[in-house]
C-alpha cells in the first residue's frame, strides 16, 4: 500500500500545475519587459547566503523569517533568503559601486518560515525594482509608477494605494524622549490601532508624553488630512519635510494616475526599523493584506559600507496570478 503521507507537502508549500504555471510565466516575462523598458536592469541574487550577510540591517522582523542551518562545508550558519531587497542593496554597494545611479529589478523566490495571513503561502515568487542614488521624490515616484503598472498588467483595477512617512513616527520618538522600551510597548499599540490602550498607555507613562500619538492615529484619510498636521502635532523640522514630500508624491500622482484611490495613513508603523521615507502599499477589495509594498530605506546600503539613498517596492507574482 502507498503511504500517501509520501505526496503531502509542507504547509504553506503548493505546486503550481501546468495552466497556472503558463499563467504565472507569461505574467513574470511581461512584467519584467515592462521593468527593462523603464531602465531597470534584472539582476539574479543566490537563494542562500551566509547568515551575518543575510540579514544585515534588515531588523528583527526578516530575522524571524528566514530558514537557517549549518553549512557543512564551512560550518558557518547559512540562511535562505526571505526578502531580495537587501541582496539588491549589497550588489549596488560591491559590486555596480562605479555607478552614481542604480536601478535594478528581479524576479526569484524567496522562503518564509510563517505565511502573512493563516492559510498563505510561505513560497514566494518575489518581483520587484529598487533605485539607488536618487535622494528625492522622483524616485519614490517613479518605484510607485512601476508598482501601479505591474498590478495594470496583471488586469487588477480599482486599486487603493496607501502612503505614509516613516520619518513621522520617528521624529516624534525623538522629540518626545520615548525610551527603546517604552517604544516597543508605543508601536505595538499603534500598529493594533488601539486608541484606548494608547489612551492607558499615556497615562501609565505619565506627562502626556504620548499625546502626539493620540492625534497621529486619528491621522488617516485623504489628503486633506495633510493639513491638520501643523495643528495637532509638535513643528519638527523632519516632520515639515516628510509633510512636504508626501504633498508632492500625490500632486505626482495625481497628474499621472487620476484613476488610483488615494489614502494615506500618518500612523503606520509597520517596518519602522527599515524603512526612512515614503512608504506604500497597494490593496483590492475583498482582500484585508497588501498586494505590494515598498518605501525609501536609505540607511540599510550603510551597513555594506555605501550609505545610499534608497527606494524600492516587492510583489509575490502568485497572488497576483490568483487575484487576476
Amino acid at each position: 500500500m502507498v503511504n500517501n503521507a509520501n505526496w503531502l507537502l509542507p504547509e504553506g508549500v503548493e505546486e503550481i500545475l501546468p495552466t497556472e504555471a503558463m499563467k504565472l510565466e507569461m505574467l513574470r516575462r511581461k512584467i519584467i519587459d515592462d521593468f527593462s523598458a523603464k531602465g531597470f536592469a534584472l539582476v539574479m541574487p543566490p537563494v542562500m547566503e551566509f547568515v551575518d550577510a543575510l540579514l544585515t540591517g534588515t531588523g528583527e522582523e526578516l530575522d524571524t523569517q528566514t530558514y537557517k542551518f549549518m553549512d557543512q562545508q564551512t560550518n558557518r550558519m547559512l540562511g535562505i533568503r526571505a526578502d531580495i531587497t537587501p541582496q539588491v542593496a549589497r550588489i549596488d554597494s560591491h559590486y555596480l559601486a562605479h555607478n552614481e545611479v542604480n536601478k535594478l529589478c528581479y524576479s526569484s523566490t524567496i522562503l518564509r518560515t510563517q505565511p502573512a495571513e493563516m492559510g498563505g503561502q510561505r513560497e514566494l515568487l518575489q518581483c520587484g525594482v529598487e533605485i539607488f542614488g536618487v535622494a528625492d521624490t522622483r524616485a519614490d515616484m517613479e518605484v510607485v509608477a512601476a508598482m501601479l503598472d505591474t498590478l495594470a498588467l496583471a488586469q487588477i483595477d480599482n486599486v487603493t494605494l496607501s502612503l505614509s512617512h516613516a520619518a513621522i513616527y520617528r521624529s516624534l520618538v525623538e522629540n518626545q524622549g520615548i525610551t527603546d522600551q517604552q517604544e516597543i510597548r508605543l508601536r505595538d499599540v499603534l500598529l493594533r490601532r488601539s486608541l484606548p490602550d494608547l489612551n492607558e498607555l499615556n497615562k501609565e507613562f505619565g506627562g502626556d508624553i504620548l499625546l502626539p500619538f493620540i492625534h497621529l492615529i486619528r491621522l488617516h484619510g485623504d489628503e486633506s488630512i495633510l493639513e491638520q498636521v501643523a495643528s495637532v502635532l509638535p513643528t519638527i523640522p523632519k516632520i515639515e519635510k516628510a509633510i512636504s514630500e508626501l504633498q508632492q508624491m500625490i500632486e505626482q500622482l495625481n497628474a499621472s494616475y487620476g484613476d488610483v484611490n488615494l489614502h494615506l495613513d500618518l500612523a503606520d508603523v509597520a517596518g519602522y526599523r527599515y524603512y526612512t521615507g515614503i512608504k506604500h502599499a497597494a490593496y483590492v477589495p475583498g482582500r484585508g493584506r497588501t498586494v505590494a509594498k515598498g518605501g525609501r530605506y536609505d540607511s540599510v546600503g550603510e551597513e555594506f559600507g555605501r550609505a545610499r539613498p534608497a527606494t524600492g517596492f516587492g510583489i509575490d507574482l502568485k497572488t497576483l496570478v490568483k487575484l487576476a
